[in-house]
């Protein structure tokens, strides 16, 4: 047994246990927010409770068992092949539950009650939404802070449910992609599993924790070696400089791979951060309506709105115009208001007056003020 890894391990567990158990969240945010795209009380647990149990599974001998014949790095691209296939699933399914409601694909999804929740293709709550939903049939009393999402799953294509199979493969895998590397490896891939699991589960591909956690795990994946030799020099440590040579000479980098593959493969994991960063710029200003917002109430309460007097009714925005058919009801709002704003706002004022809505995008809003309430 490593005690040091069980050291670790039990520090981070206490730190989720504490977090789940008080209001300490508030106190580690600075450090979580960036990292995990906002931060939420619930995230803030899976991530310290999940690094710990990965370091508590590594304080045991498990790695070195004989009859895993397989490499760390294999099992590793089988992380990556379920990464993958977990961030196209809920894109996709992003565009069929909106061609189900006679949706715009390029706008958000909201549900304002009983419990507010809200997705799109920029940030996915599909699976949140089904694992939301086991968290709160399973628990008698969750914490406040955590917010499960589970609101939007009625409206969740059914084969989301995956995601029960998908998370324990995904779990198994990482703990055996840790085996037989460096100190330094191991750090860095348990730090990426963690955060490509919750963003997985909360955000999908262009959230922070995702981006974050698909680009550590294609460094270790495609430049393990250098980044292990990078710290061994940084640190002047040279036991770990002897194993960096020692594994030089058994993968015979230097006989068996060019110059260029070297470089290349060295080239990846950036390429790949670049293309993902790119994607999400342009998907996020040119999918933008600047002209005006375009909201879809979904089976709207009509008494209750009061359409001769709209604009009151959805306290003093701005209406433009309005029209109804198909059991929707489509206003366009002045686009001189902040997405986020006006988001938490027609949430707010919506409540109870329809099914759900959908928002359009407005990514240059963000450049704004928030206006007064």
């Amino acid at each position: 047994m490593k005690i040091r890894y069980l050291l670790l391990g039990t520090i981070f567990v206490g730190v989720a246990i504490c977090l789940f158990f008080s209001d300490l969240d508030r106190y580690i945010r600075s450090f979580t927010y960036c990292i995990l795209m906002g931060s939420s009380k619930g995230k803030d647990i899976i991530f310290f409770g999940l690094i710990g149990l990965f370091f508590v599974l590594l304080s045991f001998s498990w790695e070195k068992i004989d009859n895993l014949s397989k490499s760390g790095n294999y099992y590793l691209k089988m992380v990556t092949f379920i990464t993958t296939i977990s961030i196209i699933l809920p894109l996709s399914l992003e565009i069929i539950l909106r061609l189900n409601l006679g949706l715009d694909i390029f706008t958000i999804f909201i549900i304002p009650d009983p419990n507010y929740a809200t997705t799109s293709l920029l940030h996915s709550h599909i699976f949140k939404s089904v694992v939301g939903s086991i968290i709160s049939s399973t628990m008698i009393n969750v914490p406040s802070g955590i917010h499960t999402g589970n609101s939007l799953v009625s409206y969740v294509p059914w084969i989301a449910k995956v995601i029960v199979i998908i998370l324990p493969t995904l779990f198994v895998m990482s703990c055996l992609s840790l085996r037989n590397r460096l100190f330094p490896s191991k750090i860095l891939l348990i730090f990426s599993l963690t955060c490509v699991t919750i963003g997985i589960v909360d955000g999908n591909l262009f959230a922070n924790p995702t981006i974050i956690g698909i680009y550590g795990i294609l460094i270790v994946l495609f430049d393990e070696m250098y980044f292990d030799y990078i710290f061994a020099e940084l640190f002047r440590n040279k036991k770990m400089l002897n194993c960096f040579i020692k594994r030089r000479k058994i993968y015979r980098l230097e006989k068996n791979k060019s110059r260029f593959k070297t470089i290349f493969k060295r080239a990846v994991p950036h390429v790949v951060l670049i293309l993902i960063i790119v994607l999400r710029l342009t998907l996020s200003f040119t999918c933008s309506n600047q002209e005006y917002y375009e909201v879809d109430l979904i089976e709207p309460n009509l008494d209750d709105l009061n359409l001769n007097n709209l604009s009151s009714n959805l306290d003093g925005l701005e209406v433009k115009s309005f029209s109804y058919e198909d059991n929707k009801l489509k206003i366009r709002l002045d686009s001189n208001y902040n997405e986020e704003f006006l988001t938490n706002k027609l949430a707010k004022v919506l409540s109870n007056r329809c099914s759900g809505f959908s928002l359009s995008w407005n990514t240059y809003s963000y450049f704004r003020y928030y206006p007064n309430e």
